[in-house]
């Protein structure tokens, strides 16, 4: 199971938000935590590495937290 810091270490792996990860919250939209679109897509490249697998327009679109990404990851997963 992954968490919302599993996430986190993720992105700080990937260099995505960098000096930005470690104040993000979880269920507050990333966007308006600061991060743009560009950061957003490379983390959601990254989830899809991860899982192997791609990601539908219609579901990244709903991915717009840190939980929910989470979420999203360990539904996958089973």
């Amino acid at each position: 199971m992954k968490t919302v810091d599993d996430i986190i270490q993720l992105m700080k792996n990937a260099g995505v938000a960098r000096g930005k990860c470690d104040s993000l919250l979880p269920d507050q939209s990333l966007a308006d935590q600061g991060l743009d679109s560009y950061d957003r897509m490379t983390l959601l490249f990254e989830i899809e590495e991860m899982l192997d697998t791609d990601i539908p327009t219609s579901e990244a679109s709903k991915l717009t937290t840190l939980q929910a990404i989470a979420d999203y990851v360990n539904e996958q997963s089973n």
